[in-house]
């Protein structure tokens, strides 16, 4: 596939690449091309596939949102599964302190230990209201 669009992200993957340290070669290679000059054609307009796009993001440790232009931050920030769902301060805490609350347990004792820390939680939701 042939785009406007591939030409940017060669440059960005130039870009980034450059503050990391590596060359364009490297980054093939890193990304699991055959060939260390593959990521050359980018240069020419060619777009490449999703797949490929995430393998030349990781080898980068940027994003592939960046490589794409949708975003100017090239830096990659790992986030955690609680900040992803979206869980504030208090939630990450209590789901730490129910982990390590029910390490060593069965499944079926982490079942019955998991329906009485929602009954407690809902008691102590409706004593705050």
């Amino acid at each position: 596939m042939t785009t406007n669009n591939g030409y940017k992200i060669f440059s960005r993957i130039q870009e980034v690449a450059h503050k990391r340290g590596m060359s364009i070669r490297q980054v093939a290679l890193n990304s699991g091309f055959n060939s260390p000059n593959a990521i050359y054609r980018y240069k020419q307009g060619v777009s490449p596939r999703k797949t490929t796009l995430n393998a030349i993001a990781d080898a980068l440790n940027t994003t592939p949102e960046y490589l794409l232009g949708e975003t100017d931050d090239w830096q990659k920030h790992d986030v955690t599964p609680e900040e992803e769902l979206g869980l504030d301060k208090d939630d990450q805490e209590m789901l730490a302190l129910f982990r390590k609350s029910t390490d060593g347990m069965t499944e079926e004792e982490k079942e019955k230990f998991k329906q009485s820390f929602v009954k407690l939680l809902k008691v102590a939701k409706d004593l705050n209201s």
